[in-house]
């Protein structure tokens, strides 16, 4: 898969122009990482969460070290638990967290994966941790990033009125 193929798909993700990126990159989808990557950003984009899921945790497993993959497989899951039944919450909901943890663990600095745990614990009942494990996770960034620490105290104070 060249650069040029690459920059026109992530051009095409960007625009959310997702009609033809599966087209792009099926013939790449089984031979390399990046296609498959971008393919289950692509999903992603759709609200295609399922496959996306699919993807992100082939990816995962294959490359354990990409905080990237980790998120994007918990933010799948996340996205699915958006109107689903409590049997379904209670085996996605702790998949996603354990994913936005492992993204952290990884890159202790990886933003979007705090605010996949802030999203969380704002949903989650409170004996999953709810406001306290809430304001760890804004107490975190607010150690390498002040804007989005600020974001994670207001969208705090805007869940739990604190």
């Amino acid at each position: 898969m060249d650069k040029d193929l690459i920059l026109k798909v992530e051009k095409l993700l960007q625009e959310e122009d997702f009609s033809n990126i599966p087209d792009l990159l099926s013939p790449y989808v089984d031979k390399e990482v990046k296609a498959k990557e971008l393919l289950g950003l692509c999903y992603l984009g759709q609200w295609n969460n399922e496959e996306a899921e699919a993807i992100f945790e082939e990816l995962k497993d294959a490359v354990a070290d990409n905080a990237d993959y980790h998120y994007y497989y918990g933010a799948s899951l996340g996205q699915q638990a958006k109107g689903a039944n409590m049997l379904k919450l209670m085996q996605i909901a702790p998949k996603s967290k354990a994913a936005f943890e492992r993204a952290i663990e990884i890159d202790p600095k990886h933003v979007p994966a705090h605010w996949g745990l802030l999203r969380y614990y704002g949903n989650a009942p409170a004996m999953f941790g709810g406001y306290p494990k809430g304001k760890e996770l804004a107490d975190s960034l607010a150690t390498f990033n002040e804007k989005e620490a600020q974001d994670a105290y207001n969208f705090l104070k805007d869940k739990f009125g604190k």
